[in-house]
């Protein structure tokens, strides 16, 4: 384990971590594509994929000289919730799609898994970005582990983002990204936890999946609202926050 926990080469070893998820995805597609599977076939593959993937994330944490609470698998501070304005600003964006209107084609059992496709999906990059990943990262410090996770979790997204056909939704689709992965990190410094973001990642994907996202004008103009709302977000909870070094996992 010493390859992903190294205190000496600490970006070598988060860039090995944020490369699991996405081998672990890679393998689903191919699976996918060779045995021919239908779309609910591949859902239940990906998510099979990812708790995969998460049981790898929690046995990486347990073989760490740390606790499971050292990386964010613990309750909330208590005390965190001004700190991050009670995460208003996250349900404000969240409800910004609805105006897009349901996708009415999903049946009931569609939704079901769409659910509990996010909620794996959550809980897996969560586990990798801001659990596993950051706390490798803090041995450089806090401002480094928070920058440098969130530009690795953005690169990642990025490809995904690349797949849309409007230039200038794939931009801010970009940036919105980048800024997810840095709010997200600045949540888990400031609570202590990984559990908020989590559920924030979950609930994002499930409503992405269950809304209307068809390139529209409309579309288009309530993803920049987001992506400001995240930024200002993100200056706000960027002058909360106190850089130091911590503990080493090496």
């Amino acid at each position: 384990m010493r390859l992903f926990f190294s205190s000496r080469r600490p970006l070598r070893s988060a860039i090995l971590l944020g490369l699991l998820p996405i081998l672990f995805a890679i393998a689903a597609g191919v699976i996918s594509v060779v045995l021919e599977f239908n779309e609910t076939q591949v859902l239940i593959t990906q998510t099979l994929a990812f708790l995969l993937s998460i049981l790898l994330g929690l046995l990486l944490v347990a073989r760490s000289r740390l606790s499971f609470a050292a990386f964010g698998l613990r309750k909330p501070d208590a005390n965190s919730s001004p700190l991050v304005l009670y995460f208003l600003p996250l349900l404000v964006i969240e409800l910004l799609p609805f105006l897009n209107g349901f996708d009415l084609s999903l049946s009931l059992s569609q939704v079901g898994l769409l659910f509990i496709f996010a909620a794996v999906v959550g809980i897996n990059e969560e586990l990798f970005f801001r659990g596993l990943i950051i706390k490798i990262l803090q041995a450089k410090g806090l401002k480094y582990a928070v920058i440098v996770s969130s530009l690795l979790f953005g690169i990642g997204h990025a490809f995904t983002a690349l797949s849309g056909s409007d230039p200038l939704y794939v931009i801010i689709l970009i940036i919105f990204a980048g800024l997810f992965g840095l709010i997200c990190a600045e949540i888990v410094i400031l609570t202590k936890s990984i559990i908020p973001v989590i559920v924030w990642h979950g609930l994002h994907d499930f409503i992405a999946n269950i809304t209307l996202d068809a390139g529209t004008t409309l579309n288009l103009t309530l993803l920049l609202v987001q992506t400001v709302i995240l930024c200002l977000y993100g200056l706000f909870l960027w002058r909360k926050l106190h850089f130091e070094k911590v503990e080493s996992l090496a």
